[in-house]
Parts: structure tokens; sequence; C-alpha cells
């Protein structure tokens, strides 16, 4: 698989705190029309402890309308095993083919714990492919690499998103998962080195606002271009910056 960039979208609020679903469209047009390979919806950058899971729906069936089911990654995570499940079988019924779901977070979660509950979204899954979502700043959850490998097996976990670790911390993760699984970062800076290491690419928050040095810096990487992937660094920093 090619190097992918996959934009963590943000949502539009009105100022009484809903949904601005007018708002929706517009935004993921914008980054199809930028190049990015996919959007990450409803995640940490997508406020989705903001969502009741209707306005979770209304994001998840926008995105689908602009970028098609093959280039949505849809956040299914929530606190409990029981909601994420109904989230997930909610998001395949409207069309969805790539799940996500954070680590549980705020409700502790042992390691037998952790793994019932990604058994439990798989299965509610169905035939969708489902990404686990480490961000241990956010949801206090630790995952070790090897409990990644564990989670690697379950069927249907096909890759995971690493947010708020620095490149060796990845590269530990990907040195414990088996070939074929997908390692994503969440880390904007880091883009380019955890792909260098053998991540497949990156779910990044800045790229959904500045998209255009993200994608030149995908397409040096992809073309081995050193010269330009060092030019388009430097503005991936600067935009980062901003």
């Amino acid at each position: 698989m090619s190097i992918q960039l996959i934009s963590a979208v943000p949502v539009p609020f009105l100022a009484d705190g809903a949904l601005d679903e007018k708002g929706l469209a517009p935004l993921y047009g914008f980054l199809d029309d930028a190049g990015v390979d996919g959007v990450f919806v409803s995640g940490t950058t997508g406020e989705f402890p903001a969502l009741d899971d209707d306005e979770r729906d209304v994001v998840l069936t926008e995105a689908l309308a602009v970028l098609g089911p093959d280039r949505v990654y849809a956040h299914i995570g929530a606190a409990s095993a029981r909601q994420a499940e109904r989230l997930a079988a909610r998001a395949v019924a409207l069309g969805a083919t790539t799940l996500a779901a954070i680590t549980p977070y705020y409700l502790p979660a042992g390691p037998r714990a952790l793994v019932d509950h990604y058994r439990r979204i798989a299965a509610a899954a169905g035939d969708a492919r489902l990404f686990v979502y480490l961000y241990p700043a956010r949801t206090t959850t630790t995952v070790t690499p090897e409990q990644l490998a564990e989670l690697a097996a379950i069927p249907g976990v096909a890759g995971v998103k690493i947010s708020g670790e620095p490149t060796d911390r990845v590269v530990a993760y990907l040195r414990a998962v088996p070939e074929g699984f997908a390692v994503y970062s969440g880390n904007d800076v880091t883009f380019a080195a955890v792909v260098r290491a053998g991540a497949a690419g990156a779910v990044s928050g800045v790229s959904s606002a500045f998209p255009r040095p993200f994608v030149e810096l995908r397409d040096a990487l992809r073309r081995g271009d050193d010269q330009a992937a060092a030019t388009a660094q430097a503005r991936v920093e600067q935009a980062v910056a901003a």
C-alpha cells in the first residue's frame, strides 16, 4: 500500500454548541480538492465527546457522500464497549467500511477488558475493517506493544492510529505487530520519520487546515525525492507552528 495522508477533520459547531450540518460538506470538499487520501471523522480533532450519536451519524453520512466509503475512517469509539458497539453497527449500516475506536477512557480497563472491548466492537463491525486508536495522554489507557500485538490478532482489526507518542515509541509498536498491520501516526511533525520507519502514513489534524504542505510531503516520500521531502517538511513544521 502506498503512503497515506488521512486528515483528521474538525467539526463545525453553531454558537449554541449544536452541530453545523451545513458546514460539513464544504470542509470535506476542500480536503478532497486538496488531494488527501482520506478523512478521519469524529475523532479527537472532531471533538466526538461533544457530539451525540445522531450527530455522529450526520458527520459520517456527509463524509461518505463527498469522499465515498473507501476514503472515510469512521471513528466510533466511546468510553464503554456497549456504546461503541452500537455506533459501529450504525456506521456500517450507513455505508462505512473502515472504522476506528479509541481505547476505553475515564472508565478504567485492564488488559483483559481491553481485549474484550475490541472483540465486541469487531463483532459489531462485521466485515468492516477496524483500527485501534491509542492516545494515552487523553485516555489514560496505556497499551504496550505486546498488548497491541494481541489486539492485532482479533479478526477484523486491521491497523492502529497512534497519537501523542514519539517516533521511537511508534517504531516499538511497528516491531511488535504482524506484517501487513497498518500503523498510522497522529504526530504531524514526524510524518516523514515514521513513514521511513515503516508506518503506513499519518492521520494528521493540522492537514485539515493546511493540507498542501502535507500533500507535497506525501508525494515526495512516494517518489523517494529526499530534497523535495526536506522542503515540504519545513513547510509542514511551519504549518504546525501556526
